[in-house]
């Protein structure tokens, strides 16, 4: 029997020392500073439209015109990096992409050749083969927040610079018919009136890795030479993959 206790509380002693030292392991905190990259994908789900408006002059009358066109949702990558330089501090900067369809429809008011004041409304057929894409940088000041063991919640902002280039529709009226052509011209600029403003709940893997799930505006205004103060990028939702160093 005393042979029998004792090898049970040796098996006990070495249970409780084998739990402890998994505990340990589990809680064993991470690193406070150190550089890291990222990579993350997700989408851009803002739409929007935007129109055009005008007059043209055809058979000794004024006609007018209008075009519509929508940029529909879009697909996000994003690569970064950054240091951690305090327990709740880090900056970094991170580079992302957007490429979303885009579609134009249009309709001209035509006067009529014989009878003054009469029109007819001619609708060319649509192009749904548009693309508008964005290049973003992202300058980021985070602030870490533990919520568990294993679990933090990251708070970041900061200035964004964007490149948009969007293929703008366009409709003409050939003078004295009823010829009414749709076509697109591509347009680009790059602004730094934007900013980026994010919230991630990142998961720790271990010491090294870290997944995290992101939502975050990062946009601004962009002065095309056809759409002044036209919207670019927005609210922009995903998943990413921080590697520690």
């Amino acid at each position: 029997m005393t042979k029998t206790m004792t090898n049970m509380a040796l098996i006990a002693g070495l249970l409780l020392t084998g739990a402890s030292a998994v505990h340990a392991q589990t809680l064993t905190p991470q690193a406070e500073t150190g550089a890291y990259v990222t990579i993350g994908a997700g989408g851009q789900p803002q739409k929007r439209s935007f129109g055009s408006s005008g007059t043209f002059t055809s058979f000794g009358e004024v006609g007018r015109f209008e075009v519509n066109q929508n940029v529909g949702a879009g697909f996000l990558w994003d690569v970064g990096g950054g240091y951690q330089f305090a327990k709740h501090m880090a900056a970094g900067v991170s580079v992302w992409g957007v490429r979303s369809s885009s579609a134009v429809s249009g309709a001209a008011s035509i006067p009529d050749p014989v009878f003054f004041g009469r029109f007819t409304t001619v609708t060319p057929t649509p192009d749904n083969d548009l693309h508008q894409s964005s290049l973003g940088v992202n300058v980021q000041f985070v602030y870490l927040l533990p919520i568990s063991d294993k679990l933090d919640l990251h708070l970041s902002l900061g200035p964004t610079i964007i490149h948009t280039k969007l293929e703008v529709g366009t409709l003409s009226v050939t003078p004295n018919s009823t010829t009414v052509t749709l076509a697109s011209a591509s347009e680009s600029k790059t602004t730094a009136k934007a900013g980026n403003l994010g919230v991630e709940l990142a998961y720790r893997l271990n010491e090294i890795y870290t997944g995290g799930l992101f939502v975050r505006y990062s946009g601004g205004e962009v002065d095309l030479p056809s759409l002044p103060k036209a919207k670019v990028g927005g609210l922009q939702v995903g998943a990413i993959v921080r590697y520690r160093f």
